[in-house]
């Protein structure tokens, strides 16, 4: 058997061959699972730019879900009256989210008097952002059909038969109308002179 590439056997390497690492593999990394002072001054510093909370969140070496979770806590704490590093990050983030909000409202107070700006984005950022302050409620669509109801409406075959059956016998109740009163003869001129003397006689 050959020894190995580069082997001299005539002037082996000096000291201890390497040792074989035992264990278990090196895993992979993933997001963080545990709430730092780190991760939360990250989170607290990207909501203050505008992030989102899935964007802050992974710019912070965690997830979105995580984050929620972490905040859920920290709501639950605060209503049983407790304190702890959840109760700190609810009101960093809420502070956070708030600060980048007011600027957005001075951009847009500013906007107003200079009208060489276009607040379209800053409006449009406050409406995603919160949208329950920054969102007008739009009106009730107009009824389609010319008044006459909606165009399309989903029933039932059993609802459907009988608006039908009710429609068919209106029309038939109107057609016989107009058929009885097409039917009828036109008063004559013998009866309309008959009436005349009549009157006149009198």
């Amino acid at each position: 058997m050959s020894s190995p590439r580069g082997y001299d056997p005539t002037s082996p390497p000096a000291g201890k061959p390497p040792k074989r690492k035992r264990g278990r593999p090196a895993k992979w990394n993933g997001p963080a699972s545990t709430l730092t002072f780190e991760i939360h001054r990250e989170l607290v510093a990207n909501l203050r730019k505008g992030a989102t909370k899935r964007m802050a969140a992974a710019l912070a070496g965690t997830t979105e879900v995580r984050l929620q979770g972490w905040l859920r806590r920290g709501r639950e704490a605060i209503e049983q009256g407790k304190r702890s590093r959840y109760t700190e990050l609810v009101q960093d983030v809420e502070k956070a989210e708030a600060e980048y909000q007011m600027a957005l409202v001075e951009a847009a107070t500013v906007a107003i008097g200079d009208k060489t700006m276009n607040d379209k984005v800053i409006r449009w950022r406050l409406a995603v952002a919160a949208p329950k302050d920054f969102t007008v409620p739009r009106e009730a669509p107009v009824a389609a059909g010319n008044g006459l109801g909606p165009l399309f409406e989903l029933v039932t075959p059993e609802l459907a038969r009988s608006r039908l059956d009710e429609k068919l016998a209106r029309f038939l109740e109107e057609h016989d109308k107009e058929v009885t009163a097409e039917a009828e003869p036109p008063p004559s001129d013998d009866t309309a002179e008959d009436e005349d003397g009549d009157s006149d006689g009198s």
